[in-house]
């Protein structure tokens, strides 16, 4: 203690030692605004997550009882068919054994002694013969080469037997997959690279302020830069990184129209209509996108890569590489394996 006691009187405590306390102050202010408003977007996206989780299966509770109504309508579509079946064959098989009864009753003790002749000559039969036509007609029907017993029969196998595939597990496992909660380091502790690499071919990074030089064709764009004038990215350029951080609200311009592919990681703001350029040919969504994308050239192809992404104002195809889990109800999407085309970035 006696020692620790003597190095602090060696400290000076003056002028001095108040001034770089009064320094710390506002330091540590300057860093709370900082930090406050690094804070402060992330909250709204909290609540806009959180939104937008909420809003989706509110959806899909409305969706589930009008499924379910559904496929109880189509299962007693088919019961009714089945039922008509039932009803139709009971009705013929009633009817037959109606008449079967009738005729049986009727002629089983006198069948052998009636005289069709004498009952014709006979003026006052009373239509007796017409009636015993009309029975033997239908003792004919019922018994004559099994017509009767195949129509049943047609009847019968014209069941239908109904089950259910019960896929619930599955589906109640793709729900849980309908949203991928991800992170990323903000744009504060994002650092431009040292290298960044893609198929092989480095990139010239473009920090803030600095000049690219003439004829170059692959350019990274770093999170460091604040501003884009227009005319700053000469037409030499083909490909073109913005990479993970990159804070710069784009517009039509801003980008030269020699651009062929586009690369696309974490960036902070949306891309706008005219943003992207019509000469791009492919559009590589990288993974931790997660901005508005207002229009995309038709001309282009989009590839996909770990993004929560799934609506684009896009007609033309659509690859995803195996990185991207989400469901896409796209009309012309196509699996492609993403080899190479992930930028390869050296801190």
């Amino acid at each position: 203690m006696i020692v620790l006691f003597e190095i602090l009187l060696k400290i000076p405590y003056n002028n001095n030692h108040i001034q770089n306390l009064d320094k710390q102050i506002d330091i540590n202010n300057k860093l709370l605004n900082e930090s406050n408003n690094l804070f402060k977007p992330l909250e709204d996206k909290h609540t806009e997550n959180v939104n937008t989780i909420t809003k989706v299966f509110k959806e899909l509770s409305k969706l589930l009882p009008i499924i379910e109504i559904d496929k109880i309508k189509q299962l007693v579509t088919l019961y009714d068919e089945n039922k008509d079946i039932n009803t139709n064959i009971s009705t013929i098989i009633h009817d037959n054994l109606n008449n079967i009864n009738l005729i049986t009753n009727k002629y089983k003790n006198t069948i052998n002694q009636i005289n069709i002749d004498q009952i014709i000559n006979n003026n006052k039969n009373n239509y007796q013969h017409i009636e015993i036509l009309k029975h033997c007609h239908q003792s004919q029907l019922l018994i004559k080469d099994n017509q009767n017993e195949n129509k049943i029969k047609e009847l019968i196998n014209q069941y239908k037997n109904v089950n259910i595939v019960n896929n619930s597990k599955q589906v109640k496992e793709s729900i849980k997959e309908i949203f991928e909660i991800s992170d990323s380091l903000s744009i504060a502790n994002v650092k431009d690279p040292k290298r960044v690499t893609v198929t092989g071919k480095g990139y010239f990074i473009y920090k803030n302020d600095s000049i690219i030089p003439n004829g170059t064709t692959h350019v990274a764009i770093a999170p460091s830069v604040r501003t884009i004038k227009i005319g700053s990215i000469p037409t030499s350029i083909q490909y073109l990184v913005l990479l993970d951080g990159f804070n710069v609200q784009l517009k039509e311009g801003m980008l030269p129209q020699s651009i062929i592919y586009l690369y696309v990681g974490a960036i902070k703001k949306p891309l706008l209509k005219g943003s992207i350029p019509n000469s791009v040919t492919g559009l590589f969504l990288l993974d931790g996108f997660n901005q508005e994308i207002t229009e995309i050239p038709q001309s282009s192809c989009l590839y996909l890569f770990d993004t929560p992404l799934t609506n684009f104002p896009f007609q033309n195809l659509i690859y995803r590489s195996p990185k991207y889990k989400q469901q896409l109800t796209h009309s012309k999407v196509g699996n492609w394996d993403g080899r190479n085309y992930d930028p390869i970035i050296e801190l």
